[in-house]
């Protein structure tokens, strides 16, 4: 069987939750299928995590370089009609017995499901148009109705998060609709690991992600205009370290690289061995929807961490008691000075609950399978009607 998968990027290395997502989805897949990633925009960075075993292709889909090049530039374009620098005499050739997309490759997808008559699963790693939203484009109620209607023409709809799931089943079948939460390599994130060594003079903060992310620059600008300035005016910004790692260039004009008050590391092999080094782990980003896997990894790797209200969303309710929730600057410094003092004690996890979570109900293959079956049955029916 042929299984084509349709992204924006390629999923590898893996720098960031929706690569490791599709990297989990695809891998197994690969084992008795012949799998093949399609994407649109090459990445410059080849710096980050590969799994030992890769059991799929990527291939990057030809597009016209002068239309490429205005879409490169434009962050709304490049995400929202990436389809536009496409060639569709590209797409003819592409054969697919299943296909899988997201919401921004959702019409490409849709044009090869068509013309192999195949059925087309979609992943939905965030309510798109919320996330939209929560990013500050205006224009998100037009990709609101976009969103919507390519649910409805989905065969197949995949979320990763059950808040996002129980969103989807307000508007569809829950018959088409399908949970299945992002798995954490516990090889790599597990608390048994080798720790990397920050310097034990300073309790070190540690903020990482992909770094040229909209959601994640809006982090940066947190830590450096928010929290740095609150931790100066508390007096303990010398007791503290901020670390921070990930892949992508953060803007010049933040100046990361510069800032005295930060030890940036860029890309790193092994992040989990830079989670165990940290005294505790800070997501202050804004954006709801989804599964925010930076959160699960930490978890996994038995160290605290502060996030958002929106962070905390989509997150089990198994996993709540691990972390600390806090709206503002006001209740990071409050956890912070908390653990300057020692005064405070982090639930330990229990391998129970992270066997519990990696070990999900349904897999892709079964959507897979399901899809397949109705398909043909389909087909029979309709074969059955015309010799009627």
């Amino acid at each position: 069987m042929k299984i084509i998968s349709i992204g924006i990027y390629k999923p590898l290395p893996i720098t960031s939750g929706v690569d490791s997502y599709i990297t989990s989805l695809l891998n197994p897949l690969g084992k008795n299928h012949d799998v093949i990633h399609y994407y649109f925009f090459e990445s410059e960075n080849e710096k980050g995590h590969y799994p030992n075993e890769i059991n799929f292709k990527s291939k990057y889909l030809e597009s016209n370089s002068s239309l490429k090049n205005i879409f490169e530039k434009s962050k709304l374009l490049k995400r929202l009609r990436p389809e536009f620098i496409l060639n569709k005499k590209s797409l003819k050739n592409i054969k697919a017995d299943i296909i899988i997309c997201d919401a921004f490759t959702f019409y490409v997808a849709k044009y090869i499901s068509k013309k192999n008559k195949s059925p087309l699963i979609l992943i939905k790693h965030n309510i798109e148009w919320k996330y939209l939203k929560d990013s500050g484009f205006h224009s998100y109620p037009f990709f609101k109705i976009y969103e919507n209607n390519s649910l409805k023409k989905a065969d197949a709809i995949i979320t990763i998060s059950m808040n996002d799931y129980e969103y989807i089943s307000k508007y569809l079948d829950r018959s088409r609709i399908y949970y299945i939460p992002s798995t954490v390599n516990t090889s790599i994130f597990n608390p048994d690991g080798p720790s990397y060594t920050f310097g034990d003079d300073k309790l070190n903060l540690l903020f990482y992600g992909s770094l040229d992310r909209s959601m994640n620059i809006e982090a940066l600008k947190f830590i450096k205009y928010n929290l740095i300035p609150s931790l100066e005016k508390e007096h303990i910004l010398n007791k503290i370290r901020i670390n921070i790692f990930g892949s992508g260039q953060p803007p010049r004009h933040l100046k990361i690289e510069d800032d005295k008050n930060i030890n940036y590391l860029g890309n790193v092999e092994n992040p989990g061995k830079y989670i165990r080094g940290a005294d505790l782990i800070i997501v202050p980003v804004k954006n709801s929807g989804g599964m925010k896997i930076r959160v699960l990894e930490t978890i996994f790797c038995g160290k605290p961490i502060i996030i958002t209200p929106e962070v905390s969303e989509g997150l089990p309710n198994s996993f709540k008691k691990f972390i600390y929730v806090e709206k503002d600057v006001v209740g990071f410094i409050k956890i912070i000075k908390q653990f300057l003092e020692k005064n405070t004690i982090t639930a330990k996890i229990d391998r129970k609950i992270i066997e519990d979570y990696n070990s999900k109900g349904t897999t892709i293959l079964d959507i897979i399978n399901n899809l397949l079956i109705d398909n043909l049955l389909a087909k029979k029916s309709l074969e059955i009607t015309k010799d009627g």
